[in-house]
C-alpha cells in the first residue's frame, strides 16, 4: 500500500497529542507511514512532547512554527513537508479516532478524496449542544447552496487526500480558518470524493477552537468560493 503522512495541526494540545501518538502507531502499524505535527508555538510544551516522541520514533516529525498561524495554513506546511502519496488531515484532540483511520485509507484506493463524515449512515456526533449540531448543519447548507456541492459533511476536519490533489493546488489555496476540505473539494471539482462514515466526539481534555471568528471566515470563504466560480 502507498505510504501514508499524516498532518496533525496543534496548539495547546499537550493533554492529548501523547496519546494520540500512541493510538496512531498502533492503528497503523500495518502500513508505512510517517506523521507529522505541526506546532503553532503551544505555550504548555506540546512541541516538547512531540520532540521526545521523535527521539523514540522517527516516523514521527516536528515542524515548529513561531506562532499561531490557523489549522488550515497548517496542514498546508505538512502538506510540504510530506512523503505519502496518501496524505491524511486530522485533529490532535482525539474528536478524530484513530482506529477509524484505516477505513478511510482503504476506502483511499479507490478514490482522490474521502472524508471522514459524520452525516452518512454510520456517522455520529458525540457530546455536542444543539447549538453546535444546528451551526454544522446551516453552515454546510449555506457552502451546498453557494458552491453546488452535494457531499453531506463538508466541515470535516478528518480527510484523506491522494497527493496530486494537493499537489495540483499548491499556490492556490488560500487556507484562513479550519475549514481547509471545503477549499479543496470546490477547487477539485473532477477528484472522485468518498465519504466513510465516522464519529466525531468532542473533546474531552483542552479547550475548543471553535468560536464566532471561525464562523465569520467560512461564511467569507464560501463567498469567495462562490464569486470566483462566477468568474
Amino acid at each position: 500500500m502507498s505510504k501514508v503522512s499524516v498532518l496533525i495541526p496543534t496548539y495547546n494540545e499537550a493533554d492529548n497529542i501523547g496519546g494520540l501518538l500512541t493510538e496512531l502507531a498502533q492503528s497503523l502499524k500495518t502500513f508505512d507511514y510517517e506523521i507529522i505535527v505541526i506546532d503553532d508555538n503551544s505555550p504548555d510544551g506540546t512541541g516538547g512532547i512531540v520532540a521526545q516522541y521523535q527521539k523514540q520514533d522517527p516516523r514521527v516529525k516536528l515542524v515548529s512554527r513561531p506562532g499561531k498561524m490557523g489549522l488550515g495554513s497548517a496542514v498546508v506546511e505538512g502538506f510540504l513537508r510530506s512523503e505519502g502519496e496518501l496524505v491524511v488531515m486530522m485533529d490532535a484532540d482525539f474528536s478524530h479516532r484513530p482506529s477509524e483511520l484505516p477505513r478511510l485509507l482503504e476506502a483511499a484506493q479507490k478514490a482522490d478524496i474521502v472524508v471522514g463524515s459524520r452525516y452518512i449512515p454510520g456517522g455520529q456526533i458525540l457530546g455536542w449542544t444543539f447549538v453546535r449540531h444546528l451551526a454544522s448543519r446551516v453552515a454546510i447548507l449555506i457552502a451546498k447552496v453557494l458552491l453546488g456541492l452535494r457531499l453531506h459533511d463538508l466541515t470535516s476536519g478528518f480527510a484523506v487526500f491522494r497527493r496530486p490533489v494537493l499537489t495540483a493546488l499548491q499556490g492556490k489555496l488560500q487556507p484562513r480558518g479550519f475549514k481547509l476540505l471545503l477549499e479543496i473539494l470546490a477547487r477539485s471539482p473532477r477528484a472522485l470524493v468518498l465519504e466513510v462514515p465516522v464519529t466525531f466526539e468532542d473533546r474531552q481534555r483542552g479547550s475548543s477552537k471553535f468560536g464566532s471568528n471561525e464562523i465569520f471566515e467560512f461564511l467569507r470563504l464560501c463567498w469567495r468560493l462562490r464569486q470566483e466560480r462566477g468568474r
